[in-house]
């Protein structure tokens, strides 16, 4: 197994296979997502058991009370209550997964989250408490559609020094605000938006757990940074998201992406409803770092508030 550069701040793995890999193989692919943040791994098989173990043994996975939203038909399952025992599970049944898709149920409800409509530039971490690390499996449905992430290390590495002189030491407060979010959603997961709705302050400049640096900006949250009158904000966005730094995945049936998600962003390409009814993906996220809650990565960079 061996890794590969693609344009714009990530690498393919290749070499794998999903169906027989060893912890040595996990620990790989691991220790290239700390330090290159954004892995690709092409065309693997789609069974959800494969794909739950591999993202278990390379971190804890984080939304596991979460997978549950549908089978690959649309079908609702149940609700895991416990993290699940991925290694003594009945292979014979389907392994739930949180599906990120726009296809409805026969009684009309959207069996996956963020189902249709925009998805602008976010990431899963929502706060110092929340998983850093999320993965992404083409299920069905997914060829022709794309989806572009944002990798801030290059980016930091490439910043003017009278821009990072702006940066350098700067806190920024951020809200959480869903209505930036996805502009369609079923109510239950509008429901659960709202009750998650939180402030928090964070460094724009970090440090992960492989020494990687790079920029914490999350743009789908309302944010204010210290000392700033807004244009600071702005300038890092129209900095940030030149196309130089930008890593666009043309999905393919069992794609897989792994990304950091204390340095990198992501957004998927807008399409018409009918491409998200059709369009199904595999979302876990999980704990790259391995050290529980609160990640230390965030700790050393936690205020007191």
């Amino acid at each position: 197994m061996h890794f590969k550069r693609l344009d714009y701040g990530a690498v393919e793995v290749l070499g794998f296979d999903i169906t027989n890999f060893t912890q040595e193989d996990s620990n790989y692919i691991r220790e290239l997502l700390l330090k290159e943040l954004i892995v690709v791994i092409r065309e693997q098989d789609t069974n959800t058991l494969n794909y739950a173990r591999l993202i278990h043994e390379i971190g804890d996975i984080a939304n596991w009370n979460q997978l549950k939203n549908s089978d690959f038909d649309g079908n609702i399952c149940s609700m895991f209550t416990e993290y699940p025992d991925i290694y003594n599970w009945d292979k014979s049944k389907f392994f739930p997964f949180q599906a990120v898709t726009g296809k409805k149920t026969k009684d009309g409800q959207f069996t996956g989250i963020f189902p249709l409509g925009k998805l602008d530039w976010h990431c899963n971490l929502n706060g110092p408490d929340r998983a850093d690390g999320v993965a992404l499996q083409g299920i069905k449905g997914v060829e022709g559609t794309r989806t572009s992430w944002m990798n801030t290390a290059i980016a930091l590495a490439e910043m003017p020094d009278e821009l990072y002189a702006r940066v350098k030491g700067k806190y920024a407060n951020f809200r959480y605000n869903f209505l930036k979010w996805s502009d369609v959603m079923d109510e239950r997961q509008r429901q659960y938006m709202l009750k998650n709705q939180h402030e928090y302050k964070m460094w724009l400049e970090q440090e992960n757990a492989g020494g990687v640096k790079g920029i914490y900006l999350y743009t789908n949250n309302d944010c204010e940074i210290e000392g700033d009158d807004g244009s600071l904000f702005q300038e890092l966005q129209d900095y940030f998201f030149q196309e130089k730094f930008l890593y666009h995945h043309d999905w393919k049936v069992g794609d897989i992406v792994l990304s950091d998600q204390l340095l990198t962003l992501h957004k998927r390409r807008q399409e018409v409803d009918q491409i998200f009814e059709q369009r199904l993906l595999n979302r876990i996220t999980f704990r790259v770092s391995n050290t529980g809650d609160p990640l230390y990565i965030m700790e050393k960079n936690r205020f007191d508030v």
